[in-house]
C-alpha cells in the first residue's frame, strides 16, 4: 500500500481464515520506516521477465491510488515506486523520454499538493479516480519548472531544483529508491556515510516540514492568496487538528500557512534586492 511520497506505507499479509478480503494490510512502523533496507512485501509476485517493455530504462514509477473518495482525508495520493509490476488500482503516469527524472519529481509534488487535491475533490463523483479526470486537472507543464524559484536563496535556483530536492528527500528513504536518486544526481539526503547522501532518513517531523513547504509553494505558484489557502485547507478533514509531530502540537493547516508566510516573505525580500 502506498501513501503520499511513501511507497512502503504497508505490506500485505494473507489471512486465509477470512471469507472475504484475505489480503490485509500490515502498516509499516516508524522503526521499520527508518530502516533503509526494509522492503514492503506485496501479496502477489511476478517474474521480472513478464514486466512490459514499457518499464525499460525507467528508474522509478509514478503511481496514484485509483480507489479514493472526496470524503477521505486526501483524494489524490501519489508516490514514486520502484520499477515493478503493479495492479490496476495503482495506475501509472508515464512521461516522455525527454522529461528528466527530477522534472518527474515536480509532477509528483504537483499531484500531492493541497491546491490540486482541492480541484480533484470537486470532480470525482464516486470512488474511482479515473484518467479522464486526471486529464482535466490544472497541472503545470514541464517547462514551467525552468523558472527561477522566487524564494530561492540564490537567484539561479530553479523551481525544479527547489521542488525536486524536497520530493527526493521524501521519496528516497529506502535502498529500492537508489536508482531514482542516482538518476536525479541526488546527494542531499541525510545518509551521508552509508549511501553518499542518496537516501534520506525517515523522520516524521522533517517530513512534515518538507510537505508543508511544498504545499505552501504550490498555493503560491497557483496564485492562491493566503485567505483562500486557509479556506482550502479548512475543507480537508484532520488538518485543523493538533498534530503531535509538530512543535507546540500546532495543526497541519497552521504549519502550511506558516510556510506560506515564510516563502512569500523570502520572495518579497529577494525581489526587493533585485530592483
Amino acid at each position: 500500500m502506498v501513501q503520499a511520497y511513501d511507497h512502503r506505507a504497508a505490506s500485505v499479509v494473507v489471512d486465509r481464515t477470512n471469507w472475504f478480503r484475505q489480503g490485509q494490510t500490515d502498516e509499516t512502523s516508524l522503526v521499520e520506516h527508518q530502516n533503509p533496507e526494509l522492503l514492503a512485501v506485496p501479496r502477489w509476485w511476478i517474474d521480472p521477465e513478464n514486466l512490459p517493455q514499457l518499464s525499460e530504462g525507467l528508474t522509478a514509477l509514478l503511481a496514484f491510488k485509483n480507489v479514493t473518495s472526496p470524503t477521505n482525508t486526501r483524494t489524490m495520493i501519489a508516490a514514486f515506486l520502484p520499477v515493478a509490476g503493479v495492479g490496476n488500482s495503482a495506475p501509472l503516469i508515464l512521461v516522455g523520454e525527454d522529461i528528466a527524472p527530477a522534472r518527474d519529481a515536480c509532477l509528483l509534488a504537483n499531484l500531492n499538493s493541497f491546491a490540486l487535491d482541492y480541484v480533484s475533490r470537486q470532480k470525482i463523483g464516486n470512488v474511482n479516480l479515473n484518467f479522464f479526470l486526471i486529464e482535466q486537472f490544472p497541472m503545470f507543464t514541464p517547462d514551467f519548472y525552468d523558472k527561477p524559484c522566487p524564494w530561492g536563496s540564490k537567484r539561479k535556483v530553479t523551481l525544479e531544483k527547489w521542488i525536486s530536492e524536497r520530493v527526493l528527500k521524501l521519496s528516497c528513504t529506502a535502498e529500492d529508491m537508489l536508482p531514482l536518486a542516482e538518476a536525479c544526481n541526488f546527494t542531499g539526503g541525510s545518509f551521508k556515510k552509508e549511501y553518499g547522501g542518496k537516501l534520506h532518513k525517515w523522520d516524521p517531523a522533517d517530513r512534515a516540514n518538507l510537505m508543508a513547504e511544498l504545499d505552501a509553494a504550490y498555493f503560491i505558484l497557483y496564485g492562491i492568496d493566503r485567505d483562500d489557502a486557509e479556506y482550502i485547507l479548512s475543507t480537508f478533514s484532520g488538518v485543523k487538528e493538533a498534530n503531535p509531530l509538530l512543535p507546540g502540537h500546532r495543526s497541519t493547516a497552521q504549519h502550511v500557512l506558516e510556510a506560506y508566510d515564510m516563502l512569500t516573505g523570502a520572495a518579497a525580500s529577494i525581489a526587493s534586492q533585485w530592483k
